[in-house]
């Protein structure tokens, strides 16, 4: 026999013992014959001087059916979804801020930049008083306040 014909047996029974070893440690055998070809094996040669090779298989995870990994899947996507909602209605109430910021320095900037001020009230026109100016004036400063920080 040809010696790398020898070789591929060798290896051919190295891959085929690992392969059907799934969950346990075993012993491969390794020695060189008198024509120095090397073998491998399972079981120890009579009269030969052999190496002990230790091969251990590990199995992975636990493997899961499909539809627990379904299951597993919709739960991520419903946590994924939940917290894009969540950012969602986080970023929306955000921009209501931002907004009720601008609108209520627009107005002060009115009250502060104008004498008098016209408002409708009961479908007529008036002057406000300078109290009243002061009061609007001190409600949109709370609303910055609250709005703006």
């Amino acid at each position: 026999m040809k010696p790398r014909h020898a070789l591929l047996i060798a290896s051919a029974i190295l891959t085929f013992s690992l392969a059907t070893n799934h969950s346990h440690a075993t012993n491969v055998y390794k020695w060189t014959d008198d024509n120095g070809v090397i073998h491998y094996g399972d079981k120890r040669p009579e009269g030969a001087k052999t190496e002990t090779l230790r091969v251990e298989s590990r199995s992975s995870a636990p493997r899961t059916s499909p539809i627990d990994q379904l299951d597993t899947i919709k739960e991520q996507q419903e946590k994924e979804d939940l917290a894009k909602q969540e950012q969602q209605a986080g970023d929306k109430v955000k921009e209501q801020q931002k907004l009720r910021c601008s609108q209520a320095k627009n107005n002060l900037q009115t009250i502060e930049n104008n004498s008098r001020i016209r408002i409708e009230e009961n479908g007529e026109l008036r002057y406000m008083t300078p109290e009243e100016i002061n009061a609007k004036k001190e409600e949109m400063n709370k609303i910055i306040e609250d709005a703006c920080s």
